[in-house]
């Protein structure tokens, strides 16, 4: 069973308590995070909370760390004091109590996990991570391979058809049970009829009134009328066992296909299903295959080779994000990068100054500028790449970029790195306000 993540920050002493009842504290700040996070209004600023879990660089007086704090220290009330006590930095208590809880969240949560990793999959690379490096990364890993793995499954790349199991049923007959006469109850039964009431001890039975004889139509008929009765009485008998037996046989098969066409509907509802979104899948890759050959794009009509790299590169994140669904097989991203290539070459892999970028930005397509303008937040908690971009054309300056990421002012990348973080940063936000 793989180690919680909050046990890993204390067996790795990246939090130092050994305490029972504080680790238990830490437990129960760990449930209200979750439950805090899964509030449907609180949705959208899961990211904000994503990110500080994963900056060891986050200041104290974020609005997201003080709201954790706070609540750990209900659940601890002598916090403050034990971290001084260990010469620990608070900040990292309160991220590993987040880390954890969203570790919680993504497990067995697809959208929850793509979620995760979109936001965090770009900008770990520019966080300085120091001991934390490899817990953080064993996390990040897991993440991108459960969300590798849902994508593949949303995107019915398997070759094999998914429907539910159909069970075997076995249709069991048993034997018919043949119709027997009952010999001594028919041999009582004509004794009864033909021997005269006064031999009946001798005989064995005998119950007719009459004696046998030359002339006499008395006997004959009594033996004949309750000879009848008594074959007739004999002989239903068995019958009825045997119509017993059948009716037995009969609703013994009836429960068996009843079982067996029971499993028919959601077994061909799924087949159905499954056939469906392979159509879809195959659909969606012929239709961005055409979007990479045509080199169209549908939002400003026109071909991307009519810009220039950094507006064919946001353009380009928006028209895939506006095509595909936010739980994607990473393929996609290589897709991206390599309709960025078709268009400029190796311009694409030319690394810049993200400040250089950031500022050539403010002089982007007025339709292009005015679609990152719309994720603009006022906010003082950490923001992705795409908000505190919005930010930048919103203002109109790049100072405070670097502040709400905590990217290094110093960081390069590529124009392809670039238009990929913004395709992710998109998707996140896809997941992130879905209802």
């Amino acid at each position: 069973m793989t180690e919680s993540i909050l046990q890993t920050y204390l067996n790795e002493q990246h939090i130092k308590t050994d305490v029972t009842e504080n680790i238990d504290s830490l437990k129960k700040a760990v449930k209200e995070i979750e439950k805090y996070l899964t509030r449907k209004k609180i949705k959208p600023d899961i990211i904000s909370y994503i990110l500080v879990a994963l900056d060891p660089k986050i200041k104290d007086s974020d609005p997201v760390v003080q709201h954790v704090e706070t609540i750990i220290i209900k659940k601890w009330p002598a916090f403050k004091n034990s971290v001084t006590a260990t010469n620990d930095k608070s900040t990292t208590y309160v991220r590993a109590v987040i880390l954890e809880s969203l570790s919680q969240l993504s497990k067995g949560d697809a959208a929850m996990a793509a979620l995760i990793w979109l936001t965090a999959r770009d900008v770990i690379g520019h966080y300085q991570l120091d001991v934390e490096e490899n817990s953080i990364r064993t996390f990040l890993q897991r993440l991108a391979d459960q969300a590798e793995k849902n994508g593949q499954a949303a995107w019915g790349i398997s070759p094999k058809l998914q429907a539910s199991k159909f069970n075997e049923v076995e249709i069991s007959i048993s034997a018919v049970n043949a119709a027997e006469i009952d010999e001594e109850s028919l041999k009582e039964q004509l004794l009864d009829a033909m021997v005269h009431s006064g031999w009946s001890a001798q005989a064995g039975g005998g119950k007719n009134p009459t004696q046998q004889g030359n002339h006499s139509w008395q006997w004959p008929k009594f033996m004949a009328e309750h000879s009848a009765i008594g074959i007739t009485q004999v002989v239903n008998s068995a019958l009825s066992q045997q119509a017993q037996s059948l009716s037995t046989i009969s609703s013994s098969i009836k429960k068996n296909l009843d079982d067996y066409f029971a499993q028919l509907q959601p077994f061909f509802e799924d087949l159905n299903g499954s056939i469906v979104d392979s159509i879809t899948a195959n659909n969606k890759r012929s239709e961005l295959l055409w979007w990479k050959q045509s080199l169209y794009s549908l939002s400003l009509n026109t071909s991307y080779r009519s810009f220039d790299p950094l507006n064919a590169a946001v353009c380009m994140a928006y028209d895939l994000t506006e095509q595909v669904d936010p739980i994607y097989p990473e393929s996609l991203d290589y897709l991206l990068r390599e309709t960025l290539k078709d268009v400029h070459g190796d311009q694409a892999a030319e690394e810049r100054p993200l400040v250089d970028w950031l500022q050539d930005s403010l002089s982007l397509h007025e339709k292009i500028q005015s679609a990152l303008k719309d994720s603009a937040v006022q906010s003082e908690e950490r923001q992705p790449l795409l908000n505190a971009w919005a930010n930048v054309l919103s203002l109109g300056e790049t100072t405070h970029f670097f502040i709400e990421t905590g990217i290094d002012k110093k960081a390069k990348l590529t124009i392809s790195d670039l238009a990929v973080w913004l395709f992710h940063g998109l998707q996140a936000q896809k997941l992130a306000t879905n209802k």
